[in-house]
């Protein structure tokens, strides 16, 4: 009998060692969706159904990452739809329609900027004045620094992040959701850019950096999440955005908009925390719904 659905194995296998752990015997069906688990005796739905509103409460109690060591199943890697088939096309699942339509739309103003530069930045870049004319006039121009990027590190540094950040807030809970965010954290970390270094600056990294906040905090006050940012992703990106205030980067890759990186941080961590405390007590559809 199913219980609930996963997206991620590693989070399915966790609860699912652990319902074994404690004498609930179970096994996990992969579909399109994610991974479902199965009680194999309608006998202990009951207690299986409790265990997961305890789970839900707490994913990140030890008692369930202990069952998971103990099976051998801690190291597991996500897993999504059609895994298996190649890389590329695993890697190609972890973006949604909208993940990929802002890549591609990188993609091409990238390519412009490089066959016409005047042209395209003229028409995309911050507005150098903030007054109510000029910007009713061109208002897309307080978004569209995001998707501006002069070099090709610089756009594939940032692509590869918001596939991975952005594709997981598609997938987990909806594009407009990910629409959202994405939005108001463009706005804010560009206003912050945009007053340090008026009109010359781009790139998506203010909007990356506002959906690792948003990621990090979110499950923190919306528990029934049933996921955590990973630690190893996090430090990362902290570490990165430390560096670059020593000015270490700037030598290495050319100015580095750290005001850009703090400003969106900040955002997605406070959109985290509203956003989670609102929906606090919802399941994503890392348990079996879709927000």
């Amino acid at each position: 009998m199913k219980l609930v659905s996963f997206p991620e194995k590693r989070i399915a296998l966790a609860f699912s060692d652990y319902l074994s752990s404690i004498g609930l015997p179970n096994h996990l069906e992969q579909n399109q969706d994610g991974f479902s688990l199965l009680i194999d005796n309608s006998d202990d739905i009951a207690q299986a159904r409790l265990e997961l509103d305890a789970f839900i409460s707490s994913p990140q109690d030890n008692r369930y990452w202990q069952a998971s060591w103990q099976s051998g199943h801690a190291q597991a890697e996500p897993v999504y739809p059609d895994a298996g088939t190649s890389t590329a096309m695993n890697w190609w699942h972890r973006g949604g329609k909208l993940t990929r339509a802002v890549a591609l739309l990188c993609v091409v103003v990238f390519a412009g900027l490089n066959l016409m530069p005047t042209i395209f930045f003229e028409w995309l870049h911050y507005p150098s004045a903030l007054t109510a004319s000029a910007i009713g006039a061109q208002w897309w121009r307080l978004l569209t620094p995001a998707i501006l990027h002069f070099s090709l590190m610089h756009i594939a540094f940032n692509l590869l992040w918001w596939w991975e950040l952005g594709g997981l807030i598609e997938r987990g809970q909806s594009a407009l959701r990910l629409l959202g965010i994405s939005v108001v954290i463009a706005m804010i970390s560009n206003a912050a850019q945009g007053i340090q270094y008026g009109p010359n600056f781009g790139g998506l990294s203010g909007v990356i950096y506002g959906l690792l906040g948003y990621l990090w905090l979110y499950p923190i006050f919306n528990p029934a999440a049933g996921f955590r940012m990973r630690k190893e992703i996090l430090w990362f990106m902290l570490g990165w955005l430390a560096i670059g205030y020593t000015g270490v980067l700037d030598v290495l890759f050319g100015p580095v908009s750290n005001v850009g990186h703090l400003s969106g941080l900040l955002a997605g961590m406070g959109l985290g925390v509203v956003i989670g405390l609102a929906n606090r007590g919802q399941k994503t559809k890392d348990l079996s719904e879709q927000i």
